[in-house]
């Protein structure tokens, strides 16, 4: 019996490792992605491209360039689009609105070789800053944004004109471990996830995912729907949607860092949806809190897009603050 044993054994072995070889040959046999578009041709009328950390960054900008300027950040799955609701009556009221894509997102660089952390994501909006000849800005970040946001503020506190945080993932906001990342970035396990990526994030799924951010669907339309779609026909959507997953564990902040968040607290507007279920309305109260002196504004019966899903009040809370 045990020298049966010792027989089997390396066959198991054998067995193992010829399954292991083949998983991490296989998936370089299998597509990866249909997406194929250039990001240029995808750009809105009055989009830009500028080179800018190392990669190239689309941005939108309505208004005067001598204005005050107020720089809008996405979060996960959005991009300048994000915003369509929000820009033109921020200009209109006398500012100068600016959105980007950060790198991973939207029509910007993705790349391999970036960096996708939110730090980063701080860095790149002072580089876009500084491209623009603005100095100081008031910055308006939602969802991941405004963790971007709470960054660009520990970085950059000089740059701060304002804060506006909607439904900002800021507390406990943890991202992966950084032993995740290096499991994504490890060649084979990254190409299976761009290939299980392509082949599950279909249009139905990802119309399905957008819906599940509002309370109230009744107002999406078809464009709307094709303008979140917009930035999964971009090639190396995969990669950067990776990338985001695999730099997340440089997002966290710590307890001390969110409350040195309150020296700007008298400049803080704090916007959440209190049906939102991706950052639910208690982590906004607690925020708030934490943010003594800041002003709290929420929406019954609207989801986690306010800005989208209540654009009219959104808008004119935003531009009350922008004077006051």
């Amino acid at each position: 019996m045990a020298e049966r044993r010792k027989r089997l054994l390396p066959r198991w072995l054998s067995a193992i490792a010829i399954s292991l070889l083949a998983l991490m040959i296989v998936p370089y046999f299998l597509p990866v992605t249909a997406a194929s578009a250039d990001p240029r041709s995808l750009a809105d009328p009055n989009g830009a491209f500028i080179t800018s950390n190392g990669g190239t960054v689309y941005y939108v900008a309505y208004g005067e360039a001598d204005a005050p300027a107020i720089v809008f950040l996405h979060g996960l799955f959005g991009s300048t689009f994000t915003w369509r609701k929000n820009l033109e009556a921020v200009a209109a009221a006398g500012y100068r609105a600016i959105a980007f894509d950060r790198f991973g997102a939207g029509l910007s660089d993705k790349r391999e070789s970036l960096d996708f952390s939110h730090a980063a994501g701080a860095d790149l909006t002072a580089a876009l800053l500084d491209a623009l000849q603005i100095e100081r800005a008031t910055i308006v970040g939602h969802s991941a944004g405004g963790n971007v946001l709470a960054h660009f503020a520990l970085r950059y506190p000089e740059r701060i004109a304002k804060l506006v945080i909607v439904d900002g993932a800021i507390i406990g906001a943890s991202g992966r471990p950084a032993f995740f990342g290096a499991l994504v970035a490890f060649p084979p396990i990254n190409r299976w996830a761009r290939v299980l990526l392509n082949a599950l994030l279909t249009e139905t799924r990802i119309a399905e995912s957008v819906e599940a951010f509002y309370v109230k669907k009744d107002w999406l339309t078809d464009a709307d729907l094709a303008g979140y779609q917009r930035a999964f026909l971009a090639r190396d959507w995969d990669i950067g949607l990776l990338g985001l997953v695999r730099d997340s564990a440089a997002n966290k902040l710590s307890d001390d860092q969110v409350a040195q968040l309150a020296a700007f607290a008298e400049r803080t507007l704090i916007i959440w949806g209190e049906s939102d279920t991706i950052t639910p309305l208690e982590i906004g109260r607690e925020l708030a809190q934490r943010l003594p002196g800041a002003q709290f504004v929420s929406y019954e019966g609207v989801g986690h897009q306010p800005m989208e899903e209540l654009s009219d009040a959104f808008n004119r809370d935003l531009i009350a603050f922008l004077a006051r």
